[in-house]
């Protein structure tokens, strides 16, 4: 694809992901994009990470990576125009960023920069201090590189231990172009690996499978050929891409003079769904027809890494499951219990559920709501604007809701867990024991689908006046000190939707509205932020009056953070017990 081509369709994407998150700049989408599609973290927590404040240290967002353990300071720097990619990143922009990352790690941060920033770099040092992450910064823009790298060599002088990197124009153009776009690729026909007869382990029902062990030099040749084809099934494909954050372990290992032999031992394997496995008249080379590797996408990318250096060793050896099935179903079962970082794909392996499907045919059958069940879905079923104005109205874009957040409000409400909500979406669709599925999607529940709408709904409610809010807090800067002072106060509405919902059920309930079993109350509801009610507006107001009060003594706790206090499952019965105490007008949670 020509550079310029891919200027035109990845800006485009930007201002659709713009639109989508409610961005302020396409400078923004810039960062959410690569945050989701390089880092594979979830978008609405990188919507809450960016730093929106005029006075944020060269630092435009704090991003934490728990699966791969680093915490990343981004400054991204996106373009009007396609002419200007051929520009050189500003080296002022970069000493900006640097000399604030120093000041946010060394220096004192506390009163001297916006509440939002201080929350972020609060929650960077409780997490540094454990020891368990890295700390890189990450500059991400549609530019050329620097022209010198005087700045950075100074900054690593004084912190050896971070890594800065960047993601220039032509970094954005090869992705998009080899790896972004081909993940709908196709399989690779058929892969050869070599293997010792003795060595093989042979399951016929009721999937033909074979064990084996292959080398790694194999296995690294075969993702050489093949790209990212071979992953399309894998639930976290695309961490491996991510080269200066591949698993350090792995990786030296298969390069180590003194444990390479032990490769086998310390790996868990990697497993391959195929259609068809043919083997060798001498037993000695194994070929899968179709193959996809559906977990170990990180030690294939850790040995590749070795072997395009030149340092993988001879004697690695990597356990191989290759299971022959097209059964996509059982894959996603397969794919779901042979990986442990699956909380991006749980969704989707949900999406067909029984349950699923009665909750969108409902909705969208008796109230008119699209229930999206797989993220995209509502596109791919009305591609065009006509056809969304005809299925849903005009205003259809307040007519589509996810599952997730249908869930996390959910959550919030009916389980008293809006920490939860916030903090563990990825065990909403979790069926095991620690998951919340069957808690909310409960198939005996009459009224399921009427409860999820309300809650949602009553979500929508809290975020538009959190939006409302942000602007506010946005304008603060350019204000008097007193009245930016009195805008801070309610900082924690950035933060705070799901602890609002959950109060807010006992304003419902004081009001004799019985949300829990009439379906009629729970209308009265939906007609009540249809119409813009004076008295949910009333109640609203009362709960974060009453919660900025309990903030302003929290706040006085020298360890204190929003991010740390709304992400604690105790928090919301400290809260409860505070309003409960001072204004009496909530029960406390037993």
């Amino acid at each position: 694809m020509k550079a310029e081509d891919f200027f035109d369709r990845f800006v485009s994407a930007l201002d659709i992901l713009r639109t989508e998150y409610e961005l302020d700049t396409r400078h923004d989408g810039l960062i959410l994009w690569f945050a989701e599609n390089c880092l594979w973290l979830d978008p609405d927590e990188v919507r809450d990470r960016i730093v929106k404040d005029t006075c944020a240290e060269g630092i435009d967002a704090i991003l934490i990576d728990s699966v791969q353990r680093f915490l990343i300071f981004v400054q991204g720097k996106c373009v009007e125009s396609f002419a200007k990619t051929k520009n050189d990143y500003p080296e002022d922009d970069i000493k900006l960023t640097l000399a604030g990352v120093k000041f946010l790690l060394r220096g004192d941060y506390k009163g001297k920069i916006t509440p939002k920033l201080k929350n972020l770099v609060d929650e960077y040092h409780e997490l540094d201090r454990t020891t368990d992450y890295k700390t890189k910064i990450q500059f991400v823009a549609l530019k050329k590189p620097p022209v010198s790298d005087k700045f950075i060599e100074d900054f690593r002088a004084d912190f050896p231990a971070i890594d800065v990197e960047f993601y220039d124009f032509d970094w954005f153009h090869h992705f998009y172009t080899n790896t972004y776009l081909s993940r709908t690729l196709p399989p690779p026909d058929m892969v050869s690996l070599q293997t010792s007869s003795k060595s093989v382990m042979v399951k016929k029902d009721p999937y033909h499978s074979k064990v084996f062990v292959c080398s790694g030099k194999d296995l690294a040749r075969i993702y050489d050929e093949n790209g990212e084809k071979i992953f399309q099934q894998n639930v976290r494909k695309s961490l491996g891409l991510r080269s200066r954050s591949i698993n350090r372990q792995i990786l030296e290992t298969a390069m180590s003079k003194k444990h390479s032999q032990d490769f086998w031992y310390y790996n868990n394997g990697i497993t391959i769904v195929c259609s068809e496995i043919k083997e060798s008249g001498s037993g000695s080379v194994i070929r899968l027809v179709k193959p996809q590797i559906i977990n170990g996408a990180q030690t294939t990318y850790a040995l590749h890494e070795a072997y395009k250096s030149g340092n993988l060793r001879d004697d690695v050896e990597v356990l191989v499951k290759a299971i022959t099935t097209k059964d996509k179903p059982f894959i996603e079962n397969v794919t779901l219990y042979t990986n442990s970082q699956n909380a991006i794909r749980l969704r989707d392996l949900c999406s067909n559920d029984e349950i699923q499907r009665k909750i969108q045919k409902i909705l969208l059958d008796s109230y008119r709501y699209f229930y999206e069940r797989q993220r995209g879905e509502f596109q791919t079923y009305y591609p065009t604007i006509e056809t969304k104005k005809k299925a849903l109205g005009d205003d259809y874009r307040d007519m589509i809701m996810t599952n997730e957040n249908a869930a996390q409000a959910f959550m919030a409400i009916y389980l008293d867990k809006p920490a939860q909500a916030k903090n563990q979406k990825g065990a909403i669709f979790s069926k095991e024991a620690s998951g919340f599925y069957y808690q909310i999607f409960d198939d005996r529940e009459t009224i399921l689908a009427e409860k999820l709408l309300m809650s949602w709904k009553l979500l929508k409610f809290t975020e538009a006046r959190r939006k409302k809010y942000e602007k506010e807090y946005k304008e603060a800067d350019k204000k008097p000190e007193n009245q930016k002072q009195a805008i801070y106060r309610y900082d924690f509405l950035l933060h705070s939707e799901y602890f609002i919902l959950n109060v807010l059920k006992d304003f419902l309930k004081n009001r004799n509205l019985n949300i829990e079993k009439k379906k009629d109350d729970l209308l009265k509801v939906l007609e009540e932020i249809r119409g813009s009610s004076k008295q949910l507006e009333k109640d609203y107001q009362g709960i974060i009056g009453a919660m900025a009060d309990f903030m302003d003594i929290l706040k006085k706790e020298p360890a204190y953070y929003h991010n740390k206090f709304f992400k604690s499952e105790k928090s919301i019965g400290v809260l409860r017990e505070f309003l409960t105490k001072k204004y009496k007008f909530i029960d406390v949670i037993s």
